[in-house]
C-alpha cells in the first residue's frame, strides 16, 4: 500500500467513526445509505465504502468521509478493539463497582483504554505523556494491532531502510503486521514509524483484517450466493441470490456499493456473478462483492450414489457412498443445481441440508470431479426370491393383471450387493430373498441397490 498522500489542513474536528463509545459527530446509523462526496478517485475508496457498510466508520454530517484527515490515538484504539471483538469483556469492565480512578482519564472511550491498559496491548512509549488526542503514528498503530490481534513475527523477517528508526518497543510489532499484510513500507522501503495514519488508511488495514477474516461480522448480515436476476422494483433493485442453501430475494439501498477486483461496478451486472453481500440494519444490501463469474461448465459424468454426510467450507465438500460401497468426497460447485424428483423443484429450498443418510442421488460431476448437479432420486423397492440370474435378474411370482409390478431387471450387476446388516458382499444367487431399490420408469427400471435379507 503506498502511503505518501497529501495531508489536508483542516481545522479541529471530532472524527466521526461510529463505534460503541466514540463521539459521533452527527453520524447516521450503521449502514444507513450515503454516499461520500469526496472518495472519487481516492485509493481508499473500495475499502471506506465495505468498512462502512460494515458499520465501522461514519462520514461528517455535509456527507464527506475525509479520507485524508489524522486519526488520533483512541479512534484508533477503540476500532482495533471493536475489530478483534473484545467488545463483551469491555462491557464487563464498565459494570465493576468502586473501581480505582484510571490512570490515564480521557472524555470518552475510557472503558477501552482501560483495558487496553490491562491486557498490555499499547507500547510502554505511547503511555508515556499519553495524549488521547494527537495522530496515532504508524509505529504505535502497528503495536496495537500486534498485540490485540496476538500477530506473531516468527521466522526469518525481511527489514526497511529505516527500522533503525523505528522504536524497539514497536520494532517487533511491526514485523508481525509486515509479515500479515496489514501495513507495509513504501516505494523507497521505509516504513516511516513516526507518519501519521489517516482515515483512509485505516479503513483500508479494517477491510484487510475483515478479509482475512481477522473481523467477525455478525452471519445475518452477510449472504454469499450467485445473482441470477436483478430487477427494479418499489424500493430500488431487488437482487435475486441462488445458493446451495436455496435462493433469497434482497433488496438494496439506495447507495449499494459493487466492486469486482477494486473496480467499482452497476449492480445490473452481477448476474451470473458469485457475490458476497452485506447487509446494513434494515437488511438491505449496502456492499457488494463479485467475487467470481459463472464458467458453464457442462457435467460430462453421472454417478448414482448414497448420500452419507456434508461438510460445510470453501467449498462444501459432499462424502457419499458409490456403487461398491466406498467412501468418496466430492467438492460442490457453489452454482450447483439441486432437484428433488420428487417436487420437481430447482433449489427453491434448503434441500442439500434435508437429505437423509443413505438416501440415493444422481451427481453430475466436471472432468475434474466436481458436483455440478445433484438430483435427488425418487426411489423404489420391491422384495422377492430370485429365480433366475444371468443377465437378467428374475423375481418368483410378482406379475399381476391389474397393477404393473417389475419382476425382471436387466442390468442388475451396476447396483451395489450388500448383506442385511448393510457390509458390502460379492455375489448373490438363485434362492436369494433379496430387496432391490431401483428407479425408474415401467420396463426401465435401473438397479441401485440389492441387499440380500
Amino acid at each position: 500500500m503506498q502511503f505518501s498522500f497529501k495531508r489536508l489542513l483542516l481545522p479541529v474536528l471530532v472524527l466521526t467513526f461510529f463505534l460503541p463509545s466514540c463521539w459521533a459527530y452527527g453520524a447516521p446509523a450503521t449502514g444507513a445509505a450515503v454516499d461520500f462526496t469526496d472518495l472519487s478517485g481516492h485509493w481508499a475508496k473500495q475499502s471506506i465504502e465495505k468498512i462502512y457498510a460494515i458499520g465501522y466508520v461514519t462520514g461528517f454530517p455535509d456527507n464527506t468521509y475525509r479520507p485524508d484527515q489524522p486519526v488520533n490515538c483512541l479512534e484508533a484504539l477503540t476500532m482495533v478493539l471493536d475489530g478483534a471483538n473484545y467488545g463483551e469483556q469491555i462491557a464487563k469492565m464498565k459494570k465493576q463497582k468502586n473501581a480505582s480512578p484510571s490512570l490515564y482519564p480521557v472524555p470518552w472511550g475510557q472503558h477501552y483504554l482501560d483495558f487496553a491498559v490491562q491486557q498490555k496491548f499499547l507500547p510502554e512509549g505511547m503511555l508515556k505523556n499519553f495524549q488521547y488526542d494527537r495522530p496515532i503514528t504508524r509505529a504505535e498503530l502497528a503495536s496495537v494491532l500486534a498485540r490485540a490481534f496476538y500477530f506473531t513475527a516468527s521466522g526469518s523477517q525481511g527489514t526497511f531502510t529505516d527500522t533503525q528508526n523505528i522504536p524497539e518497543d514497536n520494532r517487533t510489532d511491526v514485523q508481525a503486521v509486515s509479515k500479515n499484510g496489514l501495513m507495509s513500507g513504501y516505494n523507497d522501503g521505509s516504513f516511516r514509524p513516526a507518519g501519521r495514519v489517516s482515515r483512509g488508511e485505516m479503513a483500508a488495514i479494517l477491510a484487510k483484517l475483515y478479509d482475512q477474516g481477522w473481523i467477525h461480522l455478525d452471519p445475518k448480515r452477510k449472504l454469499t450466493g450467485w445473482v441470477s436476476k436483478v430487477t427494479a422494483a418499489k424500493n430500488g433493485l431487488e437482487i435475486e441470490l441462488n445458493s446451495l442453501n436455496g435462493i433469497q430475494k434482497v433488496n438494496a439501498n439506495a447507495n449499494c456499493k459493487g466492486y469486482w477486483q477494486g473496480t467499482a461496478m452497476d449492480l445490473q451486472q452481477a448476474v451470473n456473478y458469485r457475490v458476497e453481500i452485506l447487509l446494513d440494519t434494515k437488511k438491505k444490501a449496502a456492499y457488494v462483492e463479485f467475487l467470481e463469474r459463472r464458467n458453464f461448465t457442462p457435467a460430462q459424468q453421472e454417478v448414482y450414489v448414497s448420500y452419507l454426510r456434508l461438510a460445510e467450507g470453501e467449498p462444501v465438500i459432499m462424502t457419499v457412498k458409490n456403487s461398491i460401497s466406498q467412501e468418496v468426497d466430492y467438492p460442490v460447485a457453489w452454482d450447483a443445481e439441486v432437484t428433488d424428483d420428487k417436487s420437481k423443484s430447482k433449489t427453491k429450498k434448503d434441500l442439500l441440508k434435508k437429505l437423509k443418510e443413505n438416501q440415493y442421488l444422481k451427481l453430475g460431476l466436471t472432468p475434474g470431479g466436481t458436483v455440478k448437479s445433484v438430483n435427488i432420486l425418487d426411489t423404489k423397492t420391491i422384495t422377492g426370491e430370485i429365480s433366475s440370474l444371468d443377465r437378467k435378474l428374475q423375481l418368483v411370482g410378482k406379475r399381476s393383471s391389474s397393477k404393473y409390478v417389475p419382476d425382471q431387471f436387466y442390468g442388475w450387476s451396476s447396483g451395489r450387493l450388500i448383506d442385511k446388516d448393510g457390509d458390502e458382499i460379492s455375489d448373490i444367487d438363485v434362492g436369494d430373498k433379496v430387496k432391490i431399490t431401483y428407479i425408474g420408469e415401467p420396463f426401465y427400471e435401473r438397479v441401485l441397490e440389492i441387499q440380500k435379507l
